[in-house]
């Protein structure tokens, strides 16, 4: 009598705490110690049930094997929940606990498949209350207990990591539970040591849980249990595939188990196919995203304080525009992470037309709806702006005109979710119809304007990314179309100058002649500048040769001299061999001639120099001009549209600067207001051992 006095007390304070516990936070902790409580209270009832009941002990002996063969899974499930409470995410979790998990599940399994005989026999069980384990009873008993080292182990780990405070909370807790775990290896350990599990130890079993029922209670109901236990939701997600199989191997065991009992008439062929058909069935179930959300709603909905792990969403939508390369895919991830965030069949993307002023699809992912513009009304953009709110059409918050209502309708729109920055509108996503149906609430709300905020920015980033190389290709063509253009004004200057000078010579036959191929010669260079900027290139390509800078020198003195004959040039080359683009470095000494022609004026004199100095070639123009200030040199020269000729362009120096620094050469200047320019061009020498082997 006292025995089963002390069982039902321990029983009914165990199921008692395994409610409260279920009642009063249903937490995903709560949850699983609820369930752990009321097992460990089947447990003590079937063990009772087996000891005083005389009609047919050992099927009640049959029923406490099946409730131990569950415990492994339930203690797994325990070790998730309720031992680890500083898991953040899936990748805390190890690989050991997966392969722990799925091998709890073979447990039931075996149950089921396996006859009571083969766990264990008994003469007689109610008076000797021994149970004498068989091979299958041994090790099946000794994996239980294996089970609960392992939980015993992971529930001092977690006690050990908590902060000072929260262990003061949960201290009388995780002693009742360890005890628990304790006095259970105690109970397994005596039947594997022995062979035998002796019944004669359940009063200290019961014992022990009354006790730990107590400790329990306490510590929930009078320190309470607010220690932050967070359970990676990938984590729960995925198990639910593992629940499923493990339901399926379960239900192996039943049709094994029915086989059984129906002998021979039962064909195993049939039983085959059943097995076949189901594991089919549990496919459809894994595979069926309308399933699998609303799973996902039902766990967010009761085991979680929040609906969304915002950490993991922000995580998850950041990395995946990382990885974006044109702003096509920004627009399929913006998208894609709507819909897998709030379960949506399909969705759209509408950007701002500024030339229409209105809104225009971009991108879509199973709309089934009708593709339509967009023009909001100035309710509509201020719903948006002052109210910052997600546009539900049918909530009667806001009254569509008929425009927008016509495009809801076509659309299959359920949601508006505004993409704004700075006060106005860049887009809207447009949400479809949702793979389960669920009430959206401000948790929701909340996280479409933050992702809709990152959204719109990362679509700016590339738009802004797409104009700026778009702007440089511009630039690029401008570039080299100054280039070309100054070329041509030397060119034109050229052209100028000798009709200048035909006025005096024209009757000279020598002069008719020089003038013929001069502009000959000038005009088939034009024709080569403007065939030029038909195909600008990005870069310019150089033709290197072997060429004496000193006779590049004269051939350029000699053409100027031709248009300008009033000009006194003074001439003194040595010769100098280096590999060049004898036209670009042509154009170079002709740029830097002609501004001297335009520095010094008819009274002027301007001295050309070429030779070497052992390691650079150099072409050296001095003249007594008007010069430049220190200021200009430094902060001007050689810069683009910067120049101090009231016709110029400023383009000449700076084209010669990307010539000469194409070559690996070097431009220097020496200047003084009101003295005179001297500027010096040095370029890579080849000397005369390589320029033979050349």
């Amino acid at each position: 009598m006292f025995e089963l006095t002390v069982s039902a007390i321990a029983s009914l304070l165990l199921l008692t705490l395994s409610l409260y516990l279920f009642l009063k936070r249903r937490t995903a902790a709560d949850v699983a110690l609820s369930a752990i409580m009321f097992l460990f209270a089947s447990i003590e009832i079937a063990d009772q049930l087996t000891l005083n009941l005389q009609n047919n002990p050992l099927f009640f002996r049959g029923l406490a094997l099946f409730l131990e063969s569950m415990l492994p899974a339930f203690l797994m499930v325990f070790i998730l929940f309720h031992s680890r409470f500083r898991w953040r995410s899936v990748k805390s979790i190890s690989f050991s606990w997966w392969a722990l998990t799925a091998a709890a599940l073979f447990f039931p399994v075996c149950a089921l498949l396996f006859p009571v005989n083969d766990f264990f026999y008994s003469p007689d069980l109610q008076t000797e209350k021994l149970l004498f384990l068989g091979t299958v009873g041994y090790w099946f008993y000794l994996g239980v207990m294996i089970y609960c080292v392992i939980a015993l182990v992971h529930l001092e780990a977690a006690f050990s990591v908590t902060s000072t405070s929260d262990r003061w909370k949960i201290k009388f807790e995780v002693i009742g539970v360890g005890s628990i775990l304790a006095v259970l290896i105690f109970y397994f350990s005596q039947g594997l040591l022995y062979r035998s599990i002796d019944l004669n130890l359940l009063p200290v079993r019961s014992g022990t849980f009354i006790v730990a029922a107590i400790l329990v209670g306490y510590s929930r109901i009078f320190r309470g249990n607010d220690v932050t236990i967070v359970v990676s939701r990938y984590v729960l997600y995925r198990s639910l595939s593992l629940i499923l199989i493990g339901l399926y191997l379960l239900f192996l065991g039943l049709i094994g188990e029915g086989m059984r009992y129906l002998g021979a008439s039962f064909s195993k062929d049939l039983a085959i196919f059943i097995a076949f058909t189901a594991g089919i069935i549990m496919l459809i179930i894994l595979f069926s995203e309308r399933l699998r959300r609303k799973a996902k709603v039902l766990i967010n909905k009761h085991f979680y304080a929040n609906k969304h792990d915002y950490r993991t969403e922000w995580l998850k939508f950041t990395t995946r525009l990382t990885s974006c390369r044109t702003i096509a895919d920004v627009r399929d991830v913006i998208l894609s992470t709507y819909r897998e965030t709030f379960g949506l069949n399909g969705a759209s993307l509408y950007i701002l037309d500024d030339n229409k002023k209105r809104y225009v699809e971009v991108a879509n992912q199973s709309m089934y709806g009708e593709m339509m513009e967009l023009k909001p009304s100035e309710a509509l953009i201020s719903y948006f702006l002052d109210r910052d709110r997600v546009l539900n059409p049918f909530d009667g918050e806001y009254e569509p005109n008929a425009d927008e209502a016509i495009f809801i309708e076509r659309t299959g729109a359920r949601l508006l979710v505004p993409l704004m920055n700075n006060a106005r509108i860049e887009g809207i996503v447009v949400f479809g119809e949702q793979l389960a149906e669920e009430n959206f609430v401000y948790e929701d709300f909340d996280l479409m304007k933050t992702i809709a905020r990152h959204a719109t920015l990362a679509l700016l980033n590339f738009r802004l990314s797409e104009e700026l190389a778009e702007t440089r290709e511009v630039a690029a063509v401008a570039r080299i179309s100054s280039f070309v253009i100054h070329d041509l004004k030397n060119h034109t200057t050229t052209l100028s100058l000798l009709l200048d000078n035909a006025k005096d010579y024209l009757d000279d036959p020598e002069f008719q002649d020089d003038m013929i191929k001069s502009i000959k010669n000038t005009l088939t260079k034009m024709k080569d500048l403007i065939q030029r900027l038909k195909t600008v290139p990005g870069k310019q390509d150089l033709n290197p040769g072997h060429a004496d800078i000193n006779s590049l020198a004269g051939k350029t003195i000699g053409e100027v001299i031709k248009v300008t004959p009033d000009i006194k040039i003074e001439y003194h080359g040595a010769s100098a061999v280096s590999m060049v683009d004898a036209v670009e470095i042509r154009k170079v000494i002709l740029n830097i001639l002609l501004n001297a022609v335009e520095a010094v004026g008819v009274d002027g004199v301007i001295s050309v120099e070429t030779g070497s100095n052992g390691e650079m070639t150099y072409v050296r123009v001095e003249d007594n001009g008007c010069g430049m200030t220190d200021d200009f040199i430094n902060n001007h020269l050689f810069k683009p549209f910067r120049t101090t000729k009231e016709k110029g362009l400023g383009i000449g120096l700076y084209q010669c600067r990307q010539i000469v620094d194409a070559h690996d050469g070097s431009i220097e200047v020496n200047s003084v207001a009101g003295k005179g320019s001297v500027f010096t061009v040095y370029l890579p020498m080849i000397k005369e051992a390589e320029f033979a082997v050349g």
